[in-house]
Formats: structure tokens, sequence, C-alpha cells
């Protein structure tokens, strides 16, 4: 990286209202950003004009063959730049489009490359010089801001000179400082300043002040002192991509791709190699470093990403919350000072991987799933639907606020239940000395076994209720107080898809109309394994009340073992008129691995007089049936009527509803044998919060309630 500054340009009179490759520079708001973020920014980007507050969409680049795509304009700026004038070699081009691609990935920033013969057309235009001292440089977009450092003229703006440190010389770049400089030129373009630097917007933060959080600081390693120039990482050690605060600034700028939501992929890295994977190929603008490092941030552009970890077999440390990191190869750690003995304490990388920052809070970024080795691991889930699935070993593992299955694997694990829907599932064997803190409402699934309650050897002591089957013991720690709830137990499956679900609901909070209830109370569908079929199991569904201002619609559909909506059916026209007699509905059965999933229409019957035709739920924008994965609320069509609009619809599902709010909350009533579900049919930022607006109580035929 460059030891001197790298933002210089030559003295002249400025110009500052020009297009340069029909571009201009513009404003960029940072009211409300993470201070880490606004230390990234020097207050400018690429604009669609002059001052403007469009983004750009589209910016042109060219790899220049000569001086004269600069000196087509004889009052060009930067000529002392131009005195060593080289077009760049074919690795420093390859280089840069990784990065530019990297960007992409990021942003909704497309790259157009122009032939060298037009480069003086060009936004961003790349060459070599041989400057001394050696160092890179690149302009900021057009601005003639207050802090003059930062001020860039229409004429050069965009232009990179690439020096001595920015020069791979092979297309093994990946992991060399020179790409790293490289990338860390392009972000001044891009409108990105130093983060270690405080004279305009202040400095990252001590603890994420160094290459593992951004590239743009010349820190490589925590305390690095970069008043003299950037500290630099070992060969192989050095970013192999943007990091997060790099990421959430380039974004900031130029808004987050979200290309990938829908689809489902698998992450690996190669114990030997480090090499990423996606699937089966090698993952897009990634490589092998000269060392085998495995050091980069990941934004999965909204995939349902699986990283799956089981090749590495140490004990793990992965967290799946967006700012931090998985660290499960040490010797693949990136090895952060050049200037000490390779390994030294201090200098080393915390982690592998490490996790990009949400966009606007979008989870959709978030990685979903997550799969370690033999070893004693912890695994952290985050705030998205997670499976976390761990090998054999003692693990720790934590979800949680989404609706989330762990599989401890063998060994005596501690699961930690979060604020969401836990399900901890695997075999007897593999559950034996199992440990849940935090059991507020989840479940305890026990793969290959159907027992019913006299099976089960139930012991509660206060907060502790042990489980035992068949010499099978399993500790559950949580509020299980005489008349706090029941324990549900839920036989499901045949053959090799067999198995019990062990919930605890508590009871139903006492519902009024106006009366708040306390959000701690607020817990979605407390036992999705209660309501999920396998072929034999048949449902029924009761209204019990329905107390609101709306003539609401009540309806359900089928979700599949893959999120996948089907089977939309209209259960209530007008829950605010229900006969007697009609109050009861028979659901039928459920196919294998399906569940139910409930939707509620505000104010239906008025609005369409009730939906007629055949109903669908659909992802916005398509004809593809909607998923409970994809986290975006979905469009009712009716076969008959179209697509159904100036409605507010409300699911069971919260990854269904505006903002991901949980609209239902469940409980039961003692001696009763139905799980509850009341609906708040008001948004959660507006409405009372009073869950009574219909309340309706669910049976499954067989499945057996223990009241506390």
């Amino acid at each position: 990286m460059a030891s001197t500054d790298d933002t210089d340009r030559d003295a002249a009179a400025g110009v500052f209202s020009r297009a340069k490759g029909g571009l201009y520079g513009g404003p960029v708001d940072t009211t409300g950003l993470d201070p880490n973020v606004v230390a990234q920014l020097m207050g400018y980007r690429w604009a669609t004009s002059f001052e403007g507050t469009q983004p750009a969409a589209t910016i042109t680049y060219a790899f220049p063959s000569s001086t004269a795509a600069y000196m087509s304009d004889p009052t060009y700026p930067s000529t002392n730049d131009l005195a060593t004038f080289q077009p760049l070699n074919e690795f420093q081009e390859a280089a840069v489009r990784t990065g530019l691609a990297l960007v992409a990935s990021y942003t909704n920033l497309k790259f157009v490359e122009v032939a060298p013969g037009s480069a003086s057309q060009a936004a961003f235009r790349f060459s070599q010089y041989t400057p001394d001292p050696a160092k890179s440089e690149a302009r900021f977009p057009a601005n003639e801001g207050a802090f003059k450092s930062y001020q860039s003229d229409s004429r050069d703006t965009g232009d990179m000179f690439l020096g001595q440190n920015s020069r791979p010389t092979s297309t093994a770049y990946f992991g060399t400082d020179h790409f790293t400089t490289i990338i860390h030129e392009m972000g001044h373009s891009f409108g990105l300043k130093h983060g270690h630097d405080g004279t305009f917007h202040g400095t990252l933060a001590p603890q994420v002040n160094d290459n593992e959080f951004s590239v743009m600081t010349y820190a490589s390693y925590f305390g690095a002192n970069t008043a003299t120039g950037a500290s630099e990482a070992r060969l192989g050690s050095s970013p192999t991509s943007y990091m997060m605060y790099d990421i959430a600034a380039l974004q900031v700028m130029y808004g987050a791709n979200f290309d990938k939501v829908g689809i489902r992929a698998t992450y690996r890295w190669d114990k030997g190699t480090g090499q990423q994977f996606i699937g089966s190929d090698a993952a897009p603008n990634t490589g092998v470093t000269a060392t085998d490092k495995i050091f980069s941030t990941v934004w999965t552009q909204g995939a349902t990403v699986t990283y799956d970890l089981r090749e590495f077999t140490q004990d793990q440390v992965d967290d799946l919350r967006p700012g931090h990191f998985l660290k499960f190869s040490n010797d693949q750690l990136a090895d952060l000072n050049n200037a000490v003995d390779a390994g030294t304490a201090g200098y080393i990388a915390q982690g592998n991987v490490y996790n990009a920052l949400l966009y606007h809070g979008d989870l959709r970024s978030a990685v979903a799933n997550l799969i370690t080795g033999i070893g004693n691991d912890t695994l952290i889930g985050n705030d998205r639907d997670n499976v976390l699935t761990a090998g054999a070993g003692t693990d720790i593992i934590s979800t949680a606020g989404g609706n989330d299955t762990v599989h401890g694997g063998a060994g005596a694990d501690t699961i930690f239940f979060g604020s969401g829907y836990s399900v901890l599932s695997d075999t007897l064997a593999d559950l034996n000395g199992d440990v849940v803190r935090d059991f507020g409402f989840g479940t305890v699934d026990v793969r290959g076994e159907r027992f019913a309650w006299s099976n089960v050897d139930l012991n509660l002591a206060g907060t502790k209720a042990t489980i035992t089957v068949d010499g099978s013991v399993i500790e559950l720690n949580g509020s299980f107080f005489s008349g706090n709830g029941a324990f549900i137990v839920s036989q499901r499956g045949v053959g090799a898809d067999e198995h019990t679900a062990v919930s605890y609901v508590n009871v139903l909070p006492n519902l009024a109309e106006g009366r708040s209830v306390n959000p701690i109370l607020i817990n979605g569908v407390a036992d999705q394994p209660f309501m999920t079929g396998d072929g034999a199991v048949r449902f029924t569904l009761e209204l019990k009340s329905a107390v609101s201002a709306f003539a609401n619609t009540l309806g359900v559909y089928k979700i599949g073992a893959d999120g996948t909506i089907s089977d939309v059916q209209v259960l209530f026209a007008n829950t605010l008129n229900v006969a007697a007699g009609a109050k009861t509905v028979d659901l039928g059965v459920l196919g294998n691995g399906q569940h139910f999933g409930f939707f509620l229409i505000q104010d239906g019957a008025n609005l369409f007089n009730a939906p007629t035709g055949t109903l669908s739920f659909v992802t916005p924008g398509t004809n593809t049936s909607a998923n409970v994965d994809i986290w975006l609320p979905p469009t009712l069509v009716s076969s008959t009527q179209g697509a159904l609009s100036g409605h507010q619809i409300f699911h069971s599902s919260a990854s269904l509803n505006p903002n991901a709010s949980v609209q239902v909350l469940s409980g039961v009533q003692s001696g009763g044998q139905q799980l509850h579900l009341g609906f708040e049919d008001l948004p959660m930022a507006t409405g009372d919060r009073d869950y009574q607006d219909v309340v309706v109580g669910i049976h499954a035929n067989g499945d057996g309630f223990f009241f506390t």
C-alpha cells in the first residue's frame, strides 16, 4: 500500500462542474450512519448530474495505451504523473477487473470497459508510473468540497496511477499487498477515504482500525503506526476482498446488490489451498494466496447461504452475526505484520472469514446456515432463520432472533436458545447429555423415534426440566413453574422420517381490546412442529373470538419443506360474521414435512367482498410462488380478480410481513388441547398490540399436552 499520501494531485486551477465519462461528483448524506462507516467516506460519490443526489449506475473504465488519452484536454491538471507513464501490464489489468467485479457484487454499480483508443471518454482510467518515493495514487469524485485535501478536479477525477507497490507479477495476486493497494486506490476513486485519518469525518474505532475491517486504513494490524505510512502483512496475508466497513461505505454511496435473493448456495473453503467455492465451482473473484491463507469478507447478495466447514476438524469459533467473523482454520489465519517473525502473537487475524454488515437492517444478506466439523466448536447464529449443525464434540451453540434449528451431533452440547423460536433436533443418542439454556419457548425434536407421554420421564424442579427417554437424558432450563404453560408431545413421520417433538408453550396471556400485550409475550408461533404434518395427522381449527373495527378475512396455506407457499384458502371471509356452526373447520391432512401458515387480510370483507377464484401468493414482480425464506411481503393474486392491492396482509410467518414484524402470538389454555394463535390486525408501529383481533385454536389429533 502507499507509503506516502496517495490522494495528492498537482496544483492547478480547479474545474469541478464538467462531466467525465458522462458523470459528475455529488454529495453523500452521512446523517445517522455508523461512525465507522462515516470514517470511510470523503463526502462525495459519482452522480448523474453536477452536485446531484442520484448516484451513478454505470461507470466506464479504460486502460490508456498512451498519454494522449489524458492530454486530449491540454489543461489536464496531473501532468507530473504522466512523466513516467506506462500502460498497465496484463496482471495489473486482471487485478483491476477483479476489484471492479467485487464492487459490482456489493453494489448496484455496473462497469463497462472502453477500448484504449477511447480512453479519454472513460470515467476511470488506469495506468502505471514510477514516482519517487514509491507510491500509488487515485483521484476522488469531482468536488470543490470544504475540506481542501479531498477536492478533486473534473478533468482528472477517477484517474488512478499505480506505482511500484501495485505491480503483481502474475495472476496469483490474491493476498498480496499489490492487490490490496490496487483495490485501496480504487476505493478512493469511488469516494472512500483513509479510515485511519481523522482530519475529516473521524477515524475507525481502535477495535476495527486494521485490515480485518477495512482495506482503506494504513494499519494492517491493530496499533500500527500509520503516521509514517502503511504497515504491511506478510506475503499471502493481505485481504483478498474489500472488508466490511469498505463494503458498507460503498453501499451507502451506490446501494446494495441483492441479485441472488431466492437462490440457495453452499460456500466452502479448501483446507489445503484456502480457495473459496460456491457449490463445486471456484467462487467468482477469489483465488489462492501464496501461503494458502483465508482472509476475506463475504457479501451474499441475498442468497440463502450455507457455510459448510465440516472439512475443518479443529475447534472452531464461528459467529454468523453481521460484523463478526468465523475462525475455523488456525493455520490459515492471516499474518498481519511483515516486520516481525511469522506467527508472532498479537499480529494474527482474529478470523478467516468476516461477515458483511447489514444494509439498512436488511437480513437477506446475512448468512443463513452453518455446518462445522469434528471438534469442540462454538456456533453463534444471527437474527435470520438459521440451521446450525455441529459435528461430534462438546459444542456450544447459540441461536438468536430467528426461527432456528440446531443439530448438535454426538457429544454433550450446551445450547443457548435466543429470542426467536428454536428447535434442537437430533437422535436420542446424540441428545443424551445435552443442556438447553433459556428454553423460553422452543422444541426438542427427537429424530428416529415416535413416543407418547407414557414413554417420557419428566422431572420438574423450578427452572429445570429433565427429560428421560429410553435412558437418554436432556436437561432444559426455563420458566416451568406451575400454571405457566404446557409441554406438548407431537408424534410425526413414518419409517425413516419418524420423529417426536417435545415443546413447551406458555399459557396464552389475557387478551382484551386496546390492552397492549407485554412485548416479552409476543412469541409468534410457539410450536411450529405441532402444526407440521406427516401425511396422517389431521388438524382442525376453531375460531375462538374476533374483536376488531375491521371485517377481517382469515386464510390458511401450506408451506413446503423448502419454504414454498401453496394451496391458499380463505377460512372465514368475515371474521365478525361467522355462524356458530361454522366456527370449526377441518384443515385436513398435511403432507410429510409441510406445515400451516395463516394470513389475515385487514378489512378484507369490505375491500374485496372476500377474495374469489383460485388464490396464490407470489414473489413481488413475478409469477413465482412465494417462499418464506425470501423475507419479502408476497403479493396475493386471485385467478378472477388479479393482484389484490390496496390492503394490508399479515402472516403468521414474520418473514412475510413488512419489516418482518411479528403479527401473531400463541399459547395454550389450561386443560385444553389446542394451540391458540392471536392476530394483531394493525402494523406493529401503529397498532395497539392487543393481539385479540382474531383468535383461533388449532388441534392435532393424537398430540399430548402436559400442563405444569
